[in-house]
């Protein structure tokens, strides 16, 4: 498979970048990343780009390892009721991990 070679802009900085996916999705993530650095910029007009850089990618980290954590624990879950029988499964309550998370952000 060819690389899809693509420039986008991050944090006004131009970058050539060459990967797997298709342009389009490569451009969703640099839109996403922007994103993320532009909230910390508003909220902080007095950092750096660079500490605006640093503290958007902690937050996108710590929202990967909370996503990476739910979805073990749905997997661990869906593990436990295919083994169970209907009537046992039906008694035991379920824990929904999305209903209370929290959206604060770890680093701002």
């Amino acid at each position: 498979m060819d690389k899809t070679r693509t420039v986008v802009s991050i944090a006004g900085q131009e970058l050539k970048l060459a990967g797997l996916e298709s342009e389009e999705y490569i451009k969703k993530l640099a839109a996403f990343v922007n994103t993320k650095v532009d909230e910390i910029s508003a909220m902080y007009p007095s950092l750096s780009v660079t500490n605006c850089i640093l503290l958007a990618s902690l937050n996108m980290a710590d929202e990967l390892f909370k996503a990476k954590e739910d979805y073990e624990a749905l997997d661990l879950r869906i593990k436990q009721l295919s083994t169970m029988s209907r009537n046992t499964a039906a008694q035991i309550p379920v824990k929904r991990p999305f209903d209370t998370k929290k959206t604060d952000k770890v680093f701002n």
